[in-house]
């Protein structure tokens, strides 16, 4: 039996062991509002902090998902942070402005350095399952202040942004307003995306990112050059 197996096996008792842990290792800071409401039965919460500054906001995080120097800055009402199962987020920053915004991370996406998430004006951020973040990693909705045409009129929408599944994003990537990322894609370092991508399988570098590669995948592995999946072989310990 391996260790997820054992996981969800003695699920009761990783859930107590989870709870007692995460009440000395939580820090709350509930501002004006009510009915704002962090969900994880059973995750492990280390060192995080959440800051409620409205109203029905809800903060989910799904049993064996793992966070470590997390903080959350949720202001305005209805908002929604949903973390799937078996995630890991370090030093992740997550903030929404205004109402009606939702942030989900798919089940087993790792975001493994400093990244920021932030979702404004009723937009959303999806991220798929099996995603890999690195460090320094920055994804807005929106641009927190107004730009305007010479009549005074607001022109700068915010946009939602989307990352299919499997997707590999790479050091001080930049995503903006209304970008889309295909299923099994990879984010070169310092990219920076700001438009809809739609052919899976690709390497999207540059500023700002284009295709630069296609019909590639990637894997966790470190596979051997010239080897595929099947040959690897773990070496032995």
């Amino acid at each position: 039996m391996n260790k997820k197996e054992l996981v969800i096996r003695y699920r009761a008792l990783v859930q107590l062991a989870c709870r007692a842990y995460n009440l000395t290792n939580v820090f709350r800071i509930k501002g004006k509002g009510r009915s704002n409401q962090l969900i994880a039965p059973c995750a492990l919460l280390k060192k995080c902090r959440i800051c409620f500054g409205g109203k029905n906001n809800k903060v989910i995080v799904e049993d064996f998902s793992t966070l470590k120097g997390v903080e959350m800055y949720i202001y305005g009402d209805n908002n929604t942070v949903h973390i799937g199962p078996w995630c890991t987020l370090l030093k992740t920053e997550i903030c929404t402005e205004n109402s009606a915004n939702q942030i989900k991370i798919g089940e087993h996406t790792k975001i493994l350095g400093k990244t920021h998430l932030a979702a404004i004006e009723g937009t959303q951020i999806r991220i798929g399952r099996d995603c890999l973040f690195s460090s320094d990693v920055h994804i807005r909705t929106g641009d927190s202040h107004s730009v305007l045409d010479m009549q005074g009129r607001r022109i700068n929408a915010s946009r939602d942004i989307s990352f299919g599944d499997h997707v590999w994003v790479g050091t001080k990537v930049t995503c903006l307003k209304g970008a889309e990322v295909p299923d099994h894609c990879i984010l070169g370092a310092c990219a920076l995306v700001t438009g809809k991508f739609t052919q899976p399988n690709c390497v999207l570098a540059g500023v700002p990112a284009k295709v630069v590669k296609e019909n590639v995948d990637w894997s966790l592995k470190r596979i051997g050059l010239g080897q595929t999946a099947a040959d690897f072989q773990p070496r032995s310990e």
